[in-house]
């Protein structure tokens, strides 16, 4: 019994972690460290077929104040999926930039999202927590990840 527990962690971060190698791939050919042209829609649906979006729903625009303390209108184009229990610490953030400058506010955002999810689950959800530590911020010219 104890082997099926330590086969479901594994599986869910390598699930995890080939799911986010596909987005780094996607948003790397679409930007390649410039301004992409490339529509939001476009991207976001690239986002959402490469993911895993069991238990998972897009967040509204106060969500999105609510736990990034970042406003949407300042961004062309901004998706958040959380989960749908308050026991998941699964978060797929997308932001188009208006402007490079933005990536500094953003990464600002995300990292005290971060820190704050790391305080919660700290001491009892061991699998969050670890996924937390190892999470991917990436950036490429006008798109985060």
């Amino acid at each position: 019994m104890s082997s099926n527990k330590v086969k479901i962690p594994l599986l869910e971060t390598a699930k995890w972690l080939s799911f986010l190698l596909v987005l780094v791939f996607l948003i790397s050919l679409v930007s390649q460290g410039k301004r992409s042209n490339t529509e939001f829609s476009v991207m976001t649906e690239a986002v959402i077929s490469a993911a895993v979006l069991d238990d998972m729903v897009e967040a509204d625009n106060q969500m999105v104040k609510r736990l990034y303390g970042i406003d949407s209108a300042n961004y062309e184009g901004l998706m958040l999926y959380t989960p749908t229990t308050n026991m998941g610490a699964e978060e797929i953030l997308l932001v188009k930039l208006k402007d490079t400058a933005q990536q500094a506010e953003v990464t600002a955002a995300v990292e005290k999202r971060i820190a704050t999810q790391m305080d919660s689950f700290e001491g009892y959800g061991i699998t969050q927590y670890e996924m937390l530590e190892s999470h991917v911020l990436e950036v490429q010219g006008n798109y985060m990840l």
